[in-house]
């Protein structure tokens, strides 16, 4: 009995088939999942980002996510990188990746509609960054996105739906404001359009362009005296802005002209 069981461990030990396991001695080993290993990879390449080095912290993400397959977040990070490396399509290549880890995060389309957007593949990127902002209504980034995406395509009026959406979220970035701005007064809505870069005035006192737009939009509005107010508000901020000097100039001159002639 002792001799069949050595017999049966033997022949165990030979391998799947009988095969040798000799011929296994010079191959690379199987990986296993090192979730701890991957948390430094990860850290390493948060460092190399913090520093502006995305080629080398590509690697690291890379890395991390060898050893942690089941984890998304090296491989929105790498796509991040490689992004900012202006290689898009790749980028987009990793969040597919993702997607198929974790079809519920909103930063994987997210970042997936942005490279597009920088392929200049506006249509596209509609879709993607509207998933993210139905996963996470909170997120003005998904917003302001698709204002972008809405713009280049010439949708003025659902690029200021997302602004307002953008704005409830934040009511204290100008950048949204100003950029809502921008938009109404494509569409021809200029006295919207003050309104909002007056708000930019508030809440970014020294914002020059919001000044010279505004002004620009209430002497369209035949506003001359508003117009020069807030040319004199923005020499306030730049009072050795020759530009803006002479654009006073020109405004006061031009009102007074106007009351001479009633």
């Amino acid at each position: 009995m002792k001799g069949l069981l050595l017999a049966a461990l033997l022949a165990s030990s030979a391998g799947p088939s009988g095969t040798d396991p000799s011929l296994f001695r010079n191959t690379d080993p199987v990986r296993q999942r090192d979730p701890a290993r991957a948390v430094i990879f990860q850290g390493r390449g948060v460092e190399l980002v913090n520093a502006g080095k995305y080629e080398a912290a590509v690697e690291q993400f890379r890395r991390a996510a060898a050893c942690d397959p089941f984890n998304v977040n090296p491989l929105v990070n790498m796509a991040f990188c490689l992004d900012k490396l202006g290689r898009y399509e790749q980028a987009i290549d990793e969040l597919k990746r993702a997607q198929a880890l974790d079809p519920g995060n909103a930063m994987i389309f997210l970042n997936w509609g942005n490279s597009l957007i920088n392929l200049k593949k506006f249509e596209e990127a509609v879709v993607p960054l509207q998933k993210a902002a139905d996963l996470d209504a909170s997120n003005q980034l998904a917003r302001l996105n698709l204002a972008a995406a809405y713009t280049n395509l010439g949708r003025h009026k659902d690029a200021a739906e997302e602004l307002a959406k953008a704005a409830e979220l934040n009511p204290k970035n100008a950048a949204i404001f100003f950029n809502w701005a921008v938009v109404l007064s494509t569409m021809g809505e200029s006295e919207r359009a003050v309104e909002k870069y007056e708000r930019v005035i508030e809440l970014d006192p020294k914002n020059l362009s919001a000044y010279y737009n505004c002004a620009a939009l209430l002497e369209k509005l035949g506003r001359l005296v508003d117009a020069a107010a807030k040319i004199e508000a923005a020499l306030k901020v730049e009072p050795d802005n020759k530009m803006l000097q002479e654009i006073l100039t020109k405004l006061k001159q031009a009102a007074q002209k106007r009351t001479s002639a009633k």
